[in-house]
């Protein structure tokens, strides 16, 4: 594999985690109560739904 491919892999897998970190963020945020296997359960089944699965798509709230 070309360093350049090799490369684009790891912005790939940077990204990925980064988007993961944000979704945990966010969901500390909406469920500050929640134990952090709580928030942990609900970040693994956000992770393992399908991508066809209805509503799959992340939702930034309006800013007023």
């Amino acid at each position: 594999m070309a360093a350049a491919d090799v490369e684009k892999f790891r912005v790939v897998f940077d990204l990925c985690d980064a988007g993961v970190r944000m979704y945990r963020q966010r969901m500390r945020r909406e469920n500050p109560s929640a134990s952090d296997e709580e928030i942990e359960a609900r970040v693994q089944a956000w992770l393992r739904r399908p991508s066809g699965e209805a509503g799959n798509r992340l939702r930034v709230p309006a800013r007023g």
